[in-house]
């Protein structure tokens, strides 16, 4: 079975919450899935600054879905998105024509495996980071309270007789 590959970036409005940007992806996902498509990956790229102003908003929450579909199916998709209020601008783009399904599901979801393998990576390092942190922090601590503990030596009084 063949179909195309494509990819649509859309931007929401910044005033949405993360949950109804969710739910408004998996709505598209399920649309696409049920006119015979098939999703490859969503990133949710979080609250970012834009380009420039649109529709009055400076910032826009951005949302990357690459998917395997029929020609016919984009038409509805980009129907639904540019009915939906929480889109502000939106654009699909064909990656390929006439892609093997099975094989490049395959090849996404090792793909996706590698990419959340490396943010469990980074992630582990940046707690490990953090918790370096918080023991010098610590340590830095213990160290200023000894310091204040212990009497700090009397400086050096000139003895009167030292004065010519």
């Amino acid at each position: 079975m063949l179909s195309h590959e494509y990819e649509t970036i859309l931007i929401v409005r910044p005033d949405i919450e993360d949950s109804a940007v969710k739910a408004m992806a998996e709505k598209l996902e399920g649309l696409l899935s049920d006119g015979g498509g098939h999703v490859l990956d969503r990133e949710d790229w979080g609250s970012r600054k834009l380009a420039y102003p649109i529709a009055k908003h400076l910032r826009g929450h951005y949302v990357r879905m690459s998917y395997l579909a029929p020609a016919e199916i984009i038409d509805e998709l980009e129907r639904r998105m540019r009915l939906n209020e929480m889109v502000v601008r939106f654009m699909t783009v064909r990656l390929a024509d006439a892609v093997d399904v099975p094989t490049r599901v395959e090849e996404a979801a090792v793909h996706r495996a590698a990419r959340e393998e490396e943010e469990r990576r980074r992630a582990a390092e940046a707690a490990a980071a953090a918790e370096r942190e918080a023991a010098l922090a610590t340590e830095h601590e213990a160290r200023l309270a000894e310091l204040g503990d212990a009497k700090p030596s009397e400086p050096a009084q000139p003895d009167a007789s030292d004065a010519s």
